[in-house]
């Protein structure tokens, strides 16, 4: 039994924790048109896109790697002149720069057209292209790499996909895992199995500090760490949340570096490592140590996104992936399983209630916000104190109080997604307001 959960762990690990470059949701759409493009055999001439609400918003204001540009039509437009699913949340790069002109070709002649999907799912991308007489078309479902239907002149060629989290649970299975089971399994686990987390660690330091070099997006984690770049005599809270807000300056700007995601998002597995790896090079942490803790993180990173979903109107890297940095640091602290509860609790009576308005430069802000509140949790909860019951939707047991934050974000602010993009829509269509000065 414990070997089977084990496995089950190590394997959610590899689904979930995977490489991407740029945001993922452009990626997903890149990688449906990329399916329809290999099924036409040549580059369309014509491409609609219908997608979900969440896939909208999420596209709409974040840089696309390599290009200068932002939006899904670009990156709809390098999916199709790439046409290699093969590559999938990796489809972005690599292309040369005559493919990127071909591409922003494409989008300036408005061969991209860009509709809003009318269904229920929160990830659904349906990529239409046509080239001559020949139709193709590629669904993406319920996860950003999920291909659930692509055809050619209406012959099948691949149906069904794989029933992924919770999207498409439809009750017939328990769900198995906890909170305790994913201590359990980052205490005991062979440390060896944990071998491949050092990718981790690499991409996403990387990105980080690429992040300080340069003036990308709105410079929040560069600003933050001023000119004290040197993190023995910083702040430790105060320079894990530098290196986390940098990593998604870089990221929400187009840098060209990949990034390793967690459960479907780059910036939640930025926050979800970034952090701990930071902290692990102040506090002079053994790499052991650091990887169990960065196990604890991702895991209660997709733990907590189980009872949220994939894409949510709250904002996961500030919720599901801050509560997984609380947790981590917990651990490397030395505290045990009813403080790392204690941490989840404190960071749900606190920061349940930040919102995601897209992805984009300003991403970086809330990571900050997020990295600070899960180190002040870690550090309650390592000196006794901590929310409980009395504290809003608060609960004694702490899978209660993560079902009762999904239950916030999936009923209780059901129509929030379509009010905050439909603020951003009418934004697009007014000119710049003029700042007071």
């Amino acid at each position: 039994m414990r070997q089977q959960r084990e496995e089950y762990f190590l394997d959610l690990l590899h689904r979930e924790v995977v490489l991407a470059m740029g945001c993922t949701e452009p990626a997903a759409v890149a990688l449906a048109c990329a399916y329809a493009a290999e099924a036409l055999g040549r580059l369309p001439e014509k491409v609609e896109i219908r997608a979900s609400s969440y896939i909208l918003k999420n596209g709409m204001n974040v840089g696309i790697p390599g290009t200068g540009m932002t939006g899904l039509p670009i990156a709809a437009a390098l999916g199709c002149v790439s046409g290699d699913p093969s590559r999938q949340l990796m489809v972005l790069d690599g292309l040369s720069g005559e493919q990127k002109q071909l591409a922003a070709r494409m989008e300036e002649k408005g061969r991209i057209r860009i509709l809003a999907d009318e269904g229920g799912r929160k990830i659904h991308i349906q990529v239409t292209a046509w080239a001559g007489e020949d139709m193709a078309r590629a669904v993406i479902a319920d996860g950003h790499r999920n291909l659930v239907r692509l055809e050619k002149n209406g012959q099948v060629l691949e149906s069904g996909g794989e029933c992924v989290q919770e999207e498409c649970q439809d009750g017939g299975g328990e769900y198995p895992v906890t909170t305790a089971g994913i201590l359990d399994f980052a205490r005991k686990v062979p440390a060896e199995k944990l071998d491949f987390l050092r990718e981790v660690m690499e991409r996403n330091r990387e990105i980080a500090r690429e992040g300080l070099k340069k003036d990308y997006g709105l410079k929040v984690g560069k600003l933050l760490l001023g000119e004290q770049k040197d993190p023995e005599n910083t702040d430790p809270a105060h320079y894990a949340a530098a290196m986390a807000a940098a990593a998604a300056d870089a990221r929400m700007s187009g840098c060209e570096l990949p990034v390793m995601s967690a459960a479907g998002s780059g910036n939640q597995g930025l926050t979800a490592t970034v952090p701990l790896i930071a902290l692990g090079e102040v506090l002079g942490t053994e790499e052991e140590t650091l990887l169990r803790a960065l196990a604890i993180s991702l895991l209660l990173t997709i733990h907590t996104k189980h009872y949220l979903g994939k894409l949510s109107v709250l904002c996961g890297c500030s919720i599901s992936a801050a509560m997984g940095v609380g947790s981590g640091l917990v651990y490397m602290l030395g505290g045990d399983d009813a403080q790392i509860s204690s941490t989840i609790s404190t960071m749900v009576a606190d920061i349940s209630g930040v919102v995601c308005d897209g992805a984009k430069p300003g991403c970086a802000l809330k990571i900050a916000t997020a990295v600070e509140s899960a180190v002040r949790a870690a550090n309650m909860a390592l000196h006794g104190s901590g929310a409980g019951s009395r504290d809003g939707i608060v609960c004694g047991n702490v899978e209660d109080s993560l079902a009762n934050l999904g239950t916030l974000g999936n009923q209780g602010m059901r129509e929030a997604n379509e009010l905050i993009l439909s603020m951003m829509l009418t934004k697009q269509q007014k000119p710049e307001a003029k700042t007071a000065g």
